[in-house]
């Protein structure tokens, strides 16, 4: 009989979560340096209006949409001898991107702020989803 869930044991799962694991932990320090950065009291008010306005939502949105393409980009430079990168590899990249953001969420903000990185919700998976086949188009086929 056949299994349509067979094909999910056969993909990179340990290398999809460390390629996941660099990517929310590069987001995340230079999440920090963007707050270290907006923290020096000559650009506290330009940062605080820039993120409080509807572009603030906006550059979350893109900062999810970089997270997905960053991700792709850490697998094609880092992890290509050991993932061979199809269509269903791109998929499961992104549970494991949302896997690692949710866990991110435990992280206390005041050591590691969270002003870019995106909450994982609806917007942000969507956000990373087109990231992810916007920079994996070559490898759609």
């Amino acid at each position: 009989m056949f299994d349509p869930l067979r094909p999910l044991k056969y993909l990179p799962w340990i290398e999809l979560l460390q390629v996941a694991l660099v990517t929310i932990g590069f987001t995340v320090l230079l999440d920090w340096a963007f707050f270290q950065a907006a923290s020096t009291p000559a650009l506290r008010p330009i940062a605080a209006r820039v993120l409080q306005s509807p572009l603030g939502f906006l550059l979350e949105l893109a900062a999810a949409v970089g997270i997905g393409a960053l991700a792709v980009a850490i697998m094609e430079r880092w992890f290509r001898r050991r993932i061979l990168i199809t269509n269903s590899v791109l998929w499961a990249l992104v549970p494991c991107l949302a896997l690692w953001l949710w866990l991110r969420s435990f992280l206390p903000d005041s050591i590691f702020p969270q002003l870019l990185t995106p909450v994982l919700g609806m917007n942000a998976v969507i956000c990373i989803i087109l990231g992810v086949f916007w920079k994996g188009k070559p490898y759609w086929r």
